[in-house]
Protein backbone atom coordinates (compact mmCIF):
# COMPACT_ATOMS: atom_id res chain seq x y z
CA UNK A 1 0.00 0.00 0.00
CA UNK A 2 1.24 3.81 -0.72
CA UNK A 3 2.46 5.24 2.19
CA UNK A 4 1.07 8.56 2.82
CA UNK A 5 3.08 10.60 5.27
CA UNK A 6 0.76 13.68 5.33
CA UNK A 7 -1.55 10.85 7.57
CA UNK A 8 1.43 10.13 10.07
CA UNK A 9 1.85 14.05 10.10
CA UNK A 10 -2.03 14.18 10.89
CA UNK A 11 -1.90 11.78 13.84
CA UNK A 12 1.09 13.61 15.15
CA UNK A 13 -0.94 16.74 15.16
CA UNK A 14 -3.90 14.56 16.90
CA UNK A 15 -1.69 13.76 19.61
CA UNK A 16 0.09 17.09 20.07
CA UNK A 17 -3.63 18.17 20.58
CA UNK A 18 -4.13 15.72 23.67
CA UNK A 19 -1.37 15.75 25.52
CA UNK A 20 -1.61 19.27 25.20
CA UNK A 21 -5.13 19.49 26.53
CA UNK A 22 -4.36 17.33 29.59
CA UNK A 23 -1.01 19.59 30.26
CA UNK A 24 -3.57 22.83 30.58
CA UNK A 25 -6.53 20.91 33.14
CA UNK A 26 -3.67 22.02 36.02
CA UNK A 27 -3.88 25.49 35.16
CA UNK A 28 -6.78 26.99 35.27
CA UNK A 29 -5.06 30.65 35.58
CA UNK A 30 -3.75 30.74 32.19
CA UNK A 31 -5.68 34.02 30.43
CA UNK A 32 -8.57 32.59 29.20
CA UNK A 33 -8.04 32.88 25.76
CA UNK A 34 -4.81 30.49 26.12
CA UNK A 35 -6.59 28.08 28.58
CA UNK A 36 -9.44 27.50 25.29
CA UNK A 37 -7.14 26.74 23.46
CA UNK A 38 -5.16 24.17 25.58
CA UNK A 39 -8.27 22.18 26.69
CA UNK A 40 -9.86 21.99 22.87
CA UNK A 41 -6.59 20.70 22.04
CA UNK A 42 -8.77 17.39 22.65
CA UNK A 43 -10.42 17.53 20.25
CA UNK A 44 -7.27 15.81 18.74
CA UNK A 45 -8.90 12.81 19.20
CA UNK A 46 -11.88 13.23 16.49
CA UNK A 47 -8.74 14.02 14.53
CA UNK A 48 -7.35 10.31 14.92
CA UNK A 49 -11.06 9.46 13.98
CA UNK A 50 -11.16 10.70 10.62
CA UNK A 51 -7.52 9.73 9.82
CA UNK A 52 -8.59 6.00 11.09
CA UNK A 53 -11.56 6.45 8.73
CA UNK A 54 -10.10 7.12 5.81
CA UNK A 55 -7.26 5.20 6.39
CA UNK A 56 -9.45 1.86 6.55
CA UNK A 57 -11.12 2.73 2.94
CA UNK A 58 -8.42 3.82 1.60
CA UNK A 59 -6.62 0.40 2.29
CA UNK A 60 -9.78 -1.51 1.73
CA UNK A 61 -10.31 -0.05 -1.76
CA UNK A 62 -6.82 -1.59 -2.65
CA UNK A 63 -7.09 -5.01 -1.10
CA UNK A 64 -10.33 -5.80 -2.40
CA UNK A 65 -11.24 -6.41 -5.57
CA UNK A 66 -14.95 -6.43 -4.88
CA UNK A 67 -16.10 -4.85 -1.66
CA UNK A 68 -16.83 -8.16 -0.23
CA UNK A 69 -14.41 -7.93 3.02
CA UNK A 70 -12.83 -11.23 4.31
CA UNK A 71 -14.56 -10.35 7.89
CA UNK A 72 -11.93 -12.85 9.47
CA UNK A 73 -8.78 -11.61 7.91
CA UNK A 74 -10.03 -7.70 8.44
CA UNK A 75 -10.77 -8.28 12.33
CA UNK A 76 -7.60 -10.01 13.45
CA UNK A 77 -5.66 -6.97 11.24
CA UNK A 78 -7.50 -4.59 13.80
CA UNK A 79 -7.42 -6.78 16.77
CA UNK A 80 -3.57 -7.07 16.84
CA UNK A 81 -3.47 -3.42 15.52
CA UNK A 82 -4.41 -1.99 19.44
CA UNK A 83 -4.82 -5.00 21.63
CA UNK A 84 -1.05 -5.74 22.75
CA UNK A 85 -0.46 -2.25 23.42
CA UNK A 86 -3.39 -1.72 25.17
CA UNK A 87 -3.46 -4.75 27.30
CA UNK A 88 -0.13 -3.78 27.71
CA UNK A 89 -1.10 -0.71 29.07
CA UNK A 90 -3.96 -2.38 30.70
CA UNK A 91 -1.24 -4.06 33.23
CA UNK A 92 0.83 -1.39 33.62
CA UNK A 93 -2.01 1.06 35.40
CA UNK A 94 -3.15 -2.33 36.75
CA UNK A 95 -0.22 -2.34 38.44
CA UNK A 96 0.73 1.19 39.13
CA UNK A 97 -2.83 1.37 41.05
CA UNK A 98 -1.52 -1.29 43.24
CA UNK A 99 1.88 -0.11 44.09
CA UNK A 100 0.53 3.49 43.85
CA UNK A 101 -0.10 3.78 47.74
CA UNK A 102 3.48 3.36 48.62
CA UNK A 103 4.58 5.99 45.78
CA UNK A 104 1.88 8.95 46.53
CA UNK A 105 1.15 9.88 43.07
CA UNK A 106 -2.16 11.48 42.49
CA UNK A 107 -4.16 10.37 40.05
CA UNK A 108 -7.80 10.12 39.30
CA UNK A 109 -7.83 6.39 37.86
CA UNK A 110 -10.98 4.93 38.65
CA UNK A 111 -11.28 1.95 41.35
CA UNK A 112 -11.22 -1.86 39.81
CA UNK A 113 -14.57 -3.82 39.35
CA UNK A 114 -15.32 -6.39 37.27
CA UNK A 115 -17.48 -4.87 35.20
CA UNK A 116 -14.92 -2.14 34.64
CA UNK A 117 -12.41 -4.70 34.27
CA UNK A 118 -14.20 -6.62 31.62
CA UNK A 119 -15.63 -4.00 29.59
CA UNK A 120 -12.34 -2.85 29.30
CA UNK A 121 -10.68 -5.74 28.11
CA UNK A 122 -13.59 -5.89 25.69
CA UNK A 123 -12.77 -2.38 24.70
CA UNK A 124 -17.25 -1.69 25.67
CA UNK A 125 -16.95 0.78 27.77
CA UNK A 126 -18.14 3.30 26.19
CA UNK A 127 -21.09 1.61 25.92
CA UNK A 128 -22.40 2.36 29.35
CA UNK A 129 -21.38 5.84 31.53
CA UNK A 130 -20.41 3.88 34.91
CA UNK A 131 -17.63 1.81 32.18
CA UNK A 132 -16.74 5.63 30.43
CA UNK A 133 -13.56 5.96 31.96
CA UNK A 134 -12.22 2.58 31.61
CA UNK A 135 -8.73 1.09 33.44
CA UNK A 136 -6.93 2.32 30.57
CA UNK A 137 -6.63 6.07 30.68
CA UNK A 138 -8.44 7.36 27.54
CA UNK A 139 -10.12 4.05 26.73
CA UNK A 140 -13.05 5.47 25.74
CA UNK A 141 -11.89 6.60 22.27
CA UNK A 142 -10.40 2.83 21.72
CA UNK A 143 -14.11 1.80 22.85
CA UNK A 144 -15.06 4.03 19.98
CA UNK A 145 -12.89 2.63 17.53
CA UNK A 146 -13.71 -0.76 17.90
CA UNK A 147 -17.38 0.27 17.74
CA UNK A 148 -16.51 1.81 13.74
CA UNK A 149 -14.71 -1.27 13.23
CA UNK A 150 -18.07 -3.27 13.47
CA UNK A 151 -19.42 -0.96 11.23
CA UNK A 152 -17.08 -0.92 8.66
CA UNK A 153 -18.08 -4.23 6.84
CA UNK A 154 -21.52 -2.18 6.41
CA UNK A 155 -20.25 1.12 5.48
CA UNK A 156 -17.75 -0.33 3.29
CA UNK A 157 -20.75 -1.78 0.73
CA UNK A 158 -22.75 1.49 1.60
CA UNK A 159 -21.05 4.89 1.15
CA UNK A 160 -18.98 4.77 -2.03
CA UNK A 161 -19.41 8.02 -3.83
CA UNK A 162 -18.86 11.79 -2.10
CA UNK A 163 -23.01 12.47 -2.39
CA UNK A 164 -23.39 9.40 -0.24
CA UNK A 165 -20.64 10.00 1.93
CA UNK A 166 -22.45 13.54 2.94
CA UNK A 167 -25.52 12.02 3.30
CA UNK A 168 -24.62 9.23 5.52
CA UNK A 169 -22.65 12.51 7.60
CA UNK A 170 -25.54 14.66 7.47
CA UNK A 171 -28.02 12.19 8.77
CA UNK A 172 -25.70 10.42 11.74
CA UNK A 173 -25.20 13.94 12.34
CA UNK A 174 -28.38 15.17 13.34
CA UNK A 175 -29.28 11.83 14.48
CA UNK A 176 -26.69 12.36 17.64
CA UNK A 177 -28.37 16.01 17.82
CA UNK A 178 -31.65 14.18 18.22
CA UNK A 179 -31.00 11.63 20.72
CA UNK A 180 -29.06 13.79 22.68
CA UNK A 181 -32.75 15.98 23.00
CA UNK A 182 -34.12 12.40 23.41
CA UNK A 183 -32.12 10.96 26.80
CA UNK A 184 -30.26 14.08 28.42
CA UNK A 185 -32.91 14.12 30.98
CA UNK A 186 -33.11 10.32 31.28
CA UNK A 187 -31.25 7.66 33.15
CA UNK A 188 -28.50 6.70 32.61
CA UNK A 189 -26.92 9.82 31.26
CA UNK A 190 -28.33 12.16 33.81
CA UNK A 191 -25.67 10.67 36.58
CA UNK A 192 -22.80 11.15 33.62
CA UNK A 193 -23.74 13.86 31.56
CA UNK A 194 -21.32 14.28 29.67
CA UNK A 195 -21.57 10.22 28.43
CA UNK A 196 -23.94 11.63 25.43
CA UNK A 197 -20.54 13.32 24.14
CA UNK A 198 -18.57 10.53 24.50
CA UNK A 199 -20.97 7.70 23.49
CA UNK A 200 -20.83 6.28 19.86
CA UNK A 201 -23.95 8.01 18.10
CA UNK A 202 -22.28 11.31 18.88
CA UNK A 203 -18.65 10.31 17.61
CA UNK A 204 -20.27 8.11 14.15
CA UNK A 205 -20.72 11.85 12.36
CA UNK A 206 -16.57 11.83 12.98
CA UNK A 207 -15.56 9.03 11.48
CA UNK A 208 -17.97 9.79 8.39
CA UNK A 209 -16.43 12.78 7.86
CA UNK A 210 -13.34 10.37 7.48
CA UNK A 211 -14.94 8.29 4.79
CA UNK A 212 -16.15 11.38 2.92
CA UNK A 213 -12.94 12.81 3.07
CA UNK A 214 -11.13 9.89 1.74
CA UNK A 215 -13.58 9.52 -1.01
CA UNK A 216 -13.36 13.68 -1.61
CA UNK A 217 -9.54 13.16 -1.72
CA UNK A 218 -9.53 10.05 -4.01
CA UNK A 219 -12.23 11.70 -6.86
CA UNK A 220 -10.43 14.96 -6.93
CA UNK A 221 -7.06 17.03 -7.45
CA UNK A 222 -6.81 20.58 -7.03
CA UNK A 223 -3.51 23.42 -7.80
CA UNK A 224 -0.81 24.10 -5.46
CA UNK A 225 -2.11 26.88 -4.74
CA UNK A 226 -5.59 25.69 -4.01
CA UNK A 227 -4.02 22.80 -1.49
CA UNK A 228 -2.21 26.00 0.44
CA UNK A 229 -5.62 28.10 0.59
CA UNK A 230 -7.14 24.71 2.40
CA UNK A 231 -4.19 24.54 4.85
CA UNK A 232 -4.91 28.53 5.56
CA UNK A 233 -8.30 28.49 5.85
CA UNK A 234 -8.28 25.43 8.11
CA UNK A 235 -5.94 26.57 10.33
CA UNK A 236 -7.86 29.99 10.96
CA UNK A 237 -11.12 28.17 11.42
CA UNK A 238 -9.30 25.79 13.64
CA UNK A 239 -7.98 28.93 15.82
CA UNK A 240 -11.45 30.28 15.96
CA UNK A 241 -12.82 27.31 17.09
CA UNK A 242 -9.95 26.80 19.76
CA UNK A 243 -10.52 30.43 21.22
CA UNK A 244 -14.71 29.90 21.41
CA UNK A 245 -15.52 27.80 24.77
CA UNK A 246 -16.15 24.19 24.37
CA UNK A 247 -19.21 22.68 26.37
CA UNK A 248 -19.39 18.52 26.05
CA UNK A 249 -22.75 18.94 27.60
CA UNK A 250 -23.99 20.66 24.94
CA UNK A 251 -26.24 19.67 21.96
CA UNK A 252 -24.77 21.81 19.58
CA UNK A 253 -22.39 19.53 17.74
CA UNK A 254 -19.06 22.03 17.87
CA UNK A 255 -17.12 18.80 17.73
CA UNK A 256 -18.77 17.85 14.39
CA UNK A 257 -17.37 21.94 13.09
CA UNK A 258 -13.87 20.81 14.39
CA UNK A 259 -14.21 18.06 12.29
CA UNK A 260 -15.02 19.48 9.23
CA UNK A 261 -11.92 22.10 9.79
CA UNK A 262 -9.99 19.01 10.02
CA UNK A 263 -11.38 17.39 6.68
CA UNK A 264 -10.17 21.15 5.13
CA UNK A 265 -6.72 20.64 6.96
CA UNK A 266 -6.25 17.33 5.90
CA UNK A 267 -7.07 17.97 2.08
CA UNK A 268 -5.06 20.99 2.18
CA UNK A 269 -1.92 18.94 3.97
CA UNK A 270 -2.04 16.15 1.14
CA UNK A 271 -1.50 18.34 -1.64
CA UNK A 272 1.40 20.44 -0.46
CA UNK A 273 4.29 20.09 -1.28
CA UNK A 274 7.52 20.33 1.01
CA UNK A 275 8.10 20.00 4.80
CA UNK A 276 7.26 22.86 6.71
CA UNK A 277 3.86 21.23 8.34
CA UNK A 278 3.96 17.53 6.59
CA UNK A 279 7.68 17.22 8.48
CA UNK A 280 9.53 14.08 9.01
CA UNK A 281 9.52 14.77 12.72
CA UNK A 282 5.99 15.39 12.88
CA UNK A 283 5.45 11.98 10.88
CA UNK A 284 7.31 10.17 13.28
CA UNK A 285 5.67 11.56 16.33
CA UNK A 286 2.35 10.26 14.36
CA UNK A 287 3.67 6.33 13.75
CA UNK A 288 3.99 6.16 17.61
CA UNK A 289 1.27 8.12 18.57
CA UNK A 290 -1.21 5.17 19.64
CA UNK A 291 1.93 4.32 22.24
CA UNK A 292 2.12 8.05 22.95
CA UNK A 293 -1.72 8.41 23.51
CA UNK A 294 -1.71 5.47 26.20
CA UNK A 295 1.85 6.01 27.96
CA UNK A 296 1.00 10.15 28.55
CA UNK A 297 -1.76 9.86 31.04
CA UNK A 298 1.30 8.55 33.56
CA UNK A 299 4.10 10.90 32.70
CA UNK A 300 2.01 13.86 33.38
CA UNK A 301 0.90 12.44 36.59
CA UNK A 302 4.55 11.75 37.21
CA UNK A 303 5.44 15.65 36.31
CA UNK A 304 2.73 16.77 37.80
CA UNK A 305 3.87 15.22 40.94
CA UNK A 306 7.49 16.30 41.10
CA UNK A 307 6.26 20.24 40.24
CA UNK A 308 6.17 22.29 43.14
CA UNK A 309 3.67 25.21 43.83
CA UNK A 310 6.03 27.53 44.18
CA UNK A 311 7.90 26.89 40.47
CA UNK A 312 4.43 28.86 39.65
CA UNK A 313 5.04 31.87 41.54
CA UNK A 314 8.58 32.40 40.99
CA UNK A 315 8.45 31.30 37.28
CA UNK A 316 5.00 32.35 35.74
CA UNK A 317 1.46 30.28 35.34
CA UNK A 318 2.55 30.31 31.24
CA UNK A 319 5.84 29.10 31.68
CA UNK A 320 5.43 26.17 33.91
CA UNK A 321 2.50 25.09 31.72
CA UNK A 322 4.82 25.36 28.81
CA UNK A 323 7.59 23.21 30.46
CA UNK A 324 5.04 20.35 31.37
CA UNK A 325 3.78 20.14 28.56
CA UNK A 326 7.24 20.19 26.79
CA UNK A 327 8.37 17.58 29.29
CA UNK A 328 5.81 15.35 29.28
CA UNK A 329 5.35 15.14 25.47
CA UNK A 330 9.34 14.29 25.14
CA UNK A 331 9.45 11.84 28.08
CA UNK A 332 6.22 9.84 26.39
CA UNK A 333 7.45 10.34 23.22
CA UNK A 334 11.23 8.17 24.72
CA UNK A 335 9.05 5.05 26.32
CA UNK A 336 6.45 5.56 23.33
CA UNK A 337 9.53 4.88 20.81
CA UNK A 338 10.65 1.99 22.45
CA UNK A 339 7.16 0.47 23.33
CA UNK A 340 6.22 1.26 19.58
CA UNK A 341 9.45 -1.29 18.40
CA UNK A 342 8.86 -3.99 21.28
CA UNK A 343 5.09 -4.39 21.48
CA UNK A 344 3.60 -2.39 18.64
CA UNK A 345 5.48 -3.66 15.54
CA UNK A 346 5.35 -7.06 16.58
CA UNK A 347 1.54 -7.19 17.19
CA UNK A 348 1.32 -5.62 14.19
CA UNK A 349 3.34 -8.98 12.09
CA UNK A 350 1.74 -11.37 14.65
CA UNK A 351 -1.52 -10.87 13.13
CA UNK A 352 -0.06 -10.17 9.65
CA UNK A 353 1.30 -13.92 9.99
CA UNK A 354 -2.22 -15.00 11.00
CA UNK A 355 -3.60 -13.47 8.45
CA UNK A 356 -1.08 -15.76 5.79
CA UNK A 357 -1.24 -18.93 7.34
CA UNK A 358 -4.87 -19.16 7.37
CA UNK A 359 -4.78 -17.95 3.62
CA UNK A 360 -2.37 -20.47 3.20
CA UNK A 361 -4.51 -23.34 4.69
CA UNK A 362 -7.13 -22.36 2.48
CA UNK A 363 -5.22 -22.58 -0.66
CA UNK A 364 -4.43 -25.62 0.47
CA UNK A 365 -7.41 -26.82 1.11
CA UNK A 366 -8.90 -25.96 -2.37
CA UNK A 367 -5.74 -27.83 -4.13
CA UNK A 368 -6.12 -30.99 -2.29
Amino acid sequence: MQKLGFLDALRGYAILGVVLTHATRPFQQLPDWLYQIGIQGSRGVQLFFIVSAFTLFYSLERYMTTRQIPLQDFYTKRFFRIAPMFYAALLFYLSFDWINASIGISTSYPDVTLALFLSTLTFSNVLHPEWLFSLVPGGWSISNEFLFYLCVPLLFKLVKTIRQGVVWTAATLMLSIVLHQLTEQSQPFLDVRSFSFYWFPNQLPIFLMGITLYLVWRDNTWSTRSYRTMTIVSISLLIFLGVTPFDVYSAFPKHALFGLAFCLFALGLSGIPGRILNHRVMQYIGQISFSLYLVHFFVLDVVKHYMKDEWIQQYGTATMWLSTFLVTLIVSGIIASVTYQIIERPGIQLGRSLIRRRQAQKQTKQTA
